[in-house]
């Protein structure tokens, strides 16, 4: 995976996860370290991006209102409500 602070290509995979699982990378030519969400939108979320995106879908495709959408996650046993930020 190419760094995106310097764009080198020689980049290291680290033993360590992120919080939600994603795989850290290291770059000896910058010394920084990044995960494959660094520099997109989905950064700093607090849930994985195909929970980001399934909502995205139902909300747009199937017109669900938050409170539809946070009830099907209840129904899907993950803790989602309207009160957090993953909605937009």
């Amino acid at each position: 995976m190419n760094c995106p602070h310097c764009a080198a290509t020689t980049t290291k995979e680290r033993a360590k996860k992120t919080k939600l699982g994603y795989t850290t990378f290291f770059c000896p030519h910058c010394r920084s370290t990044f995960n494959e969400r660094t520099g997109t939108p989905f950064n700093y979320l607090e849930f994985p991006t195909d929970v980001v995106l399934l909502v995205v879908v139902w909300r747009l495709r199937y017109k669900l209102s938050l409170r539809d959408v946070a009830e099907m996650f209840l129904a899907l046993t993950l803790p989602v409500g309207v009160a957090n930020n993953l909605f937009l």
